[in-house]
């Protein structure tokens, strides 16, 4: 189980030494033996060992206000003022062949992360984990928080298997704008994301 806090900060002082990763940010998406408030849990405490904050929104009670059938939560990292890079930073720090000093380091843009399951049958149960990054922030290195996702998602998938619990396990690289949690209507209506 996770534990502890990343090296490089977490929330809004969370930071990246080298911002190479240029790849899509991917969700994912596993049928597991277990309940949905348990996998929504062990999900989110997989995202906040690698500096995911946990938002104070709401979500999980509105949506069941509006009947839905998905426990959820909305866990967030960066900042949109850090993380504009100055030309010093910018284009000289990134060059640099060892790590810079934290002080030096350059901030995560804004990225939400939305983990939702609902039961998908008696003992099993659907869950979805899912990014969108912010409008807001130095769009060059959006997709900054992509090794910390990806990280978290390995060690989901890691966990549920070493349980004997996974039963199906996808990547995702879009989902579809249907009103579940993790949808961009949601995230953009509901969260007030951009």
């Amino acid at each position: 189980m996770p534990g502890g806090s990343h090296p490089q900060g977490s929330g809004r002082d969370a930071r990246t030494r080298r911002l190479q990763f240029d790849g899509p940010l991917r969700g994912a998406r596993w049928v597991a033996r277990s309940d949905a408030p348990r996998l929504v849990r062990i999900a989110s405490e997989f995202l906040q060992e690698q500096g995911f904050e946990s938002r104070d929104d709401g979500l999980d009670a509105t949506l069941r206000e509006q009947g839905s059938e998905w426990t959820s939560a909305a866990l967030e990292i960066g900042d949109e003022t850090r993380s504009r890079r100055g030309l010093w930073q910018g284009q000289w720090t990134d060059d640099l062949p060892f790590p810079l000093p934290r002080v030096l380091q350059h901030s995560v843009p804004p990225t939400l992360v939305v983990v939702a399951a609902r039961r998908a049958a008696t003992g099993v149960a659907e869950l979805v984990v899912f990014p969108h990054v912010s409008r807001r922030g130095d769009a060059e290195y959006a997709r900054a928080a992509g090794p910390r996702i990806r990280a978290a998602l390995e060690g989901i998938t890691a966990a549920a298997g070493a349980e004997g619990a996974m039963v199906s396990h996808e990547s995702l690289s879009g989902v579809p704008d249907d009103g579940s949690p993790f949808s961009q209507a949601v995230v953009r209506d509901v969260l007030g994301w951009r």
